[in-house]
């Protein structure tokens, strides 16, 4: 593939609009990205639906519903963004749509794909906060009635937010771009004037996931200090010691998966800023990163918390200490 065509539009060429979608590697990796997709959604679907209907077998357990809520929205949003990033870079990737979007040039849907997908992005990093916040806030007693007004009140802040933030994509025209090698000659992704023409958005995401990426360190940091110093106290059975020790194993892990897809996310940032001559091979690894965050945590979260085994096969559940999660 000729180097010369690399990040440059399609739109109306001639050789694009002649362009024939033939079977690829990067055709069969996506397919193997949806089919490893069903598993952790069809999870996540579990966790909300014990949410809705189980919500006073959950409550007895100890864990806050505020706490529970905040991870599915947060892992909704996540599921979003997964969505959107096979709308505009994965399944574009596949050089499937490359005729459709040269000839046809179809603006509506091509401003709503970047759209979603800077709004799902906004969003699920906002969500990722808040979670890891209200979980942090909890263990230092913050009232069951704040932390209800919080749930109630920030995720529409947050999703306000995260489209007020991607609206200007609608200001200007979206096209298609060819990708350099690896790709293969028709991979393209999608992406707005707005976003190319300006760079002062790269320094805005990059603002964005580094306050993120921190706050979510040390919110990490202070967590893990915080339970370790209330497991320190001696004040719990030794079955509900045991029973917290798990939980804070989940809580721990979950943050961890977390985190390394933030920094992942904020790496690749850098990249876009620095114009790296391997950005296109970060950019080939990048659905692998948020995939993780994703569907790992989803996964991580209902295998290893107490609760998602206790609450399918038992009406008698303990009851342990509120402030474990």
């Amino acid at each position: 593939m000729s180097q010369q065509l690399s990040y440059r539009s399609i739109m109306g060429l001639p050789e694009y609009k002649n362009f024939e979608f033939d079977d690829n590697w990067i055709f069969y990796t996506v397919c193997a990205m949806i089919g490893y997709s069903i598993l952790p959604i069809f999870i996540f679907l579990r966790i909300a639906f014990l949410f809705f209907t189980k919500k006073k077998k959950i409550q007895k357990t100890g864990l806050r519903m505020e706490i529970l809520h905040s991870f599915l929205l947060m892992q909704f949003s996540n599921i979003l963004l997964v969505i959107a990033d096979f709308l505009m870079f994965r399944i574009p990737y596949t050089t499937i749509f490359t005729q459709f979007c040269a000839s046809e040039n179809p603006q509506s849907l091509l401003k709503f794909i970047v759209f979603f997908n800077f709004a799902a992005a906004y969003s699920s990093q906002l969500f990722t906060v808040l979670f890891c916040a209200l979980r942090v806030a909890i263990l230092f007693s913050v009232s069951q009635k704040t932390s209800e007004k919080i749930i109630r009140i920030v995720p529409f802040i947050i999703v306000t937010f995260g489209c007020l933030a991607a609206l200007p994509h609608f200001s200007t025209d979206a096209f298609c771009m060819q990708m350099p090698e690896p790709m293969i000659y028709g991979s393209v992704l999608i992406i707005s004037q707005f976003h190319a023409s300006n760079k002062s958005m790269v320094y805005f995401n990059l603002v964005i996931y580094l306050i993120v990426t921190v706050t979510i360190a040390f919110l990490n940091i202070l967590m893990v200090w915080r339970v370790r110093k209330k497991g320190s106290g001696g004040t719990l059975s030794t079955r509900s010691a045991t029973q917290n020790a798990k939980i804070e194993k989940t809580l721990t892990g979950t943050m961890i998966i977390l985190l390394f897809p933030m920094i992942a996310s904020l790496l690749i940032s850098m990249g876009e800023i620095l114009r790296s001559s391997y950005f296109s091979y970060i950019l080939l690894l990048r659905p692998f990163f948020l995939d993780a965050r994703v569907h790992i945590v989803t996964c991580y979260f209902y295998l290893t918390h107490p609760i998602f085994r206790q609450i399918p096969h038992s009406s008698s559940l303990p009851v342990f200490s509120r402030a474990t999660l």
